[in-house]
């Protein structure tokens, strides 16, 4: 049994009363709605094509043919882009609806969909123009390039898209600092603008008819103005009138530290347990940086918490901020909060850090009149390195929690998610042994994308409802 400490969480003095705050409810119909306009778009684009003569055109000839196919990818890419940089804006009702892994889903699939697009749009055009000129691929290609109005840029704009296809896949985001690859993802908003006039200029179908040029200049309009409302005005809003500032600095574990941040206004800040923020800390070089962390405590009126890790990013100049200084934000965002629970009985599955919003979960269930079961399975490499332990131990020590620890270095071969003295049982019977009443209970999962994809499929696999599993994956 864990000793009896002092909670971790402290509020600084105040006259008035601290009280847990709480998320605006979350309409369970927008995340069917966000499938829905995405495809609606791309039947209006096809309807668009359509009545500019674009079917007519594919019986007369193969160059036509080529040409008017290429429009029609071109077109497409272009939606799904601008539904990509909408995606990006990280709009409240979508990010409460979807929540982060089902947009970090979606922003990929439209963004390597709409990549293709554009390179077999390319391709398409390109062949189509050299069959009606009777010249080569290549010469027609640098003839269009260099002659058509918007090419260049549109070339620039490509350039950059392809670039940020390419450091968006797995291998190479391993390579990359969160920094550049984040710095590199903006570009994705200067090739948008690239475009444009490429789109202005030679796209027909763009300025076909009144109803194509609203629908188009509607689609550039409503991207650009989501961008600019929620990632720049909405932040900075906030930011202000909270007039957040650093209080403390703790030392959680080897490598670990917790930073507790204070404002005049917290009680109007609408964040849940499991919710982050995108921090950016007002001390020395490279503060304009964003880190994406999770509140590793159950946010009140007093005081909000995050933890992080000092090796990564940032994280030595993180660990010496001194108190006082000036915090912005961004969000909150994230769907890993109480109010998805529909079942009595609750787990939660961690791994290292990813342990830190499922302790404020943790918190928040334990503070109920009625908590029922709830245990923490955490997956740790070494039994010295237990970030936010004493937080732990205040829960085991009410009565509320069981904790069941998984330590030692990942398995190679079985069960990748467990220690390697255990990868020889099958995920499904590990976690039956772990919680026998897994199937009863809400089941929320955080820690590195490759771990939770491996838990994800062993739960799946033991019979856990989609309804009652809750997932959010560290990468980016």
């Amino acid at each position: 049994m864990a000793t009896p400490t002092t909670p971790v969480l402290r509020t600084p003095h105040t006259s008035r009363r601290v009280t847990r705050l709480r998320a605006p409810a979350r309409p369970r119909w927008w995340a069917d709605a966000v499938g829905i306009v995405v495809w609606a778009s791309m039947l209006i684009v096809v309807a668009l094509w359509v009545s500019n003569g674009g079917v007519q055109a594919i019986f007369s000839g193969t160059g036509s043919a080529l040409s008017t196919l290429g429009r029609l990818l071109g077109l497409l890419s272009s939606d799904l882009l601008l539904l990509q940089v909408l995606a990006m804006a990280r709009i409240p009702l979508v990010e409460r609806s979807l929540g982060q892994d089902k947009i970090t889903r979606w922003h990929r699939l439209l963004g390597y969909t709409s990549v293709n697009l554009m390179l077999a749009h390319i391709v398409a055009i390109t062949f189509g123009y050299a069959a009606l000129a009777r010249t080569g691929f290549l010469a027609q290609l640098w003839s269009l390039i260099t002659t058509a109005q918007g090419m260049l840029l549109a070339t620039v704009g490509t350039a950059l898209f392809l670039l940020i296809a390419v450091t968006s896949a797995r291998a190479a985001r391993r390579r990359l600092k969160y920094e550049s690859w984040h710095l590199l993802h903006l570009y994705a908003y200067l090739g948008a603008g690239l475009a444009l006039p490429h789109q202005l200029w030679t796209g027909a179908d763009f300025l076909a008819s009144p109803i194509a040029t609203a629908y188009w200049w509607g689609l550039y309009a409503v991207a650009v103005g989501a961008v600019l409302i929620y990632r720049v005005a909405i932040p900075l809003g906030t930011s202000w009138r909270q007039r957040l500032s650093v209080s403390h600095v703790v030392k959680e574990a080897p490598g670990v530290v917790s930073i507790y941040v204070t404002g005049r206004r917290l009680a109007r800040l609408r964040v849940a347990p499991g919710q982050f923020f995108v921090w950016r800390f007002r001390t020395g070089a490279g503060w304009t940086r964003g880190h994406p962390l999770s509140l590793s405590a159950t946010p009140t009126s007093g005081v909000l918490r995050i933890t992080t890790a000092t090796r990564g990013d940032d994280g030595d100049r993180l660990a010496r901020m001194a108190p006082g200084t000036r915090v912005l934000i961004e969000g909150p965002y994230g769907r890993l909060t109480p109010d998805m629970r529909t079942r009595r009985g609750l787990v939660v599955i961690g791994s290292g850090l990813g342990i830190t919003p499922l302790v404020a979960l943790l918190q928040h269930a334990a503070a109920a009149k009625n908590p029922g079961p709830i245990t923490l399975v955490r997956r740790l490499s070494s039994a010295e390195h237990r970030p936010l332990q004493r937080d732990i131990d205040h829960l085991v020590d009410s009565g509320a929690v069981q904790v069941l620890d998984l330590i030692g270095p990942r398995s190679r071969i079985g069960t990748p998610w467990l220690p390697r003295d255990l990868g020889h049982i099958p995920g499904t019977e590990a976690l039956r042994l772990l919680v026998p009443d897994l199937i009863d209970r809400d089941v929320y999962v955080c820690g590195t994308a490759p771990w939770v994809d491996a838990v994800t499929a062993d739960l799946t696999a033991a019979g856990v409802p989609d309804d009652a599993l809750h997932i959010e994956r560290f990468s980016w």
